[in-house]
């Protein structure tokens, strides 16, 4: 259920932060309330570990502020969000990612269209591919394991 709600939310925020680069804040209340009903049932992570979890985007949301939103808001929210399925760590290794995945992808489009200058690159794609490589290997361990 966590990996469907945080896939959900990561492909429906992506769509709409490519095409008008802004998120519903609407979905992200949607997606942080079905989170914490699913902490409350299934306790898959500790509260310290989901509070350092919206502690991140909690970091990451005064970052949006301070740069001028050189990073959106909405995508301080939706980190948030993932800390509450995800707890602390979790959410630092999906951070890590999806950052590592916008500079590769940054740089590579920059060569190509030789551009010298900031660009700006919607964030939430680069989460769902970051949480589907954590899935992915996750699951290939776990099947390792076996």
């Amino acid at each position: 259920m966590m990996t469907f709600g945080l896939v959900s939310l990561f492909g429906l925020t992506s769509f709409d932060d490519i095409r008008t680069k802004q998120v519903r804040v609407l979905e992200i209340i949607i997606f942080a309330v079905f989170g914490i009903i699913l902490n409350i049932y299934y306790r898959t992570n500790s509260l310290t570990s989901i509070m350092g979890g919206l502690m991140i985007g909690g970091v990451i949301y005064l970052f949006s502020i301070v740069s001028k939103e050189k990073i959106g808001k909405g995508d301080a929210l939706i980190i948030m969000v993932s800390g509450l399925y995800l707890g602390f760590f979790d959410t630092l290794i999906l951070l890590w990612l999806a950052s590592v995945f916008a500079a590769v992808f940054g740089g590579i489009y920059m060569l190509a269209h030789k551009n010298k200058g900031d660009i700006e690159l919607p964030f939430v794609p680069f989460l769902l591919l970051g949480y589907m490589t954590m899935f992915s290997v996750e699951t290939i361990l776990e099947i390792i394991a076996l």
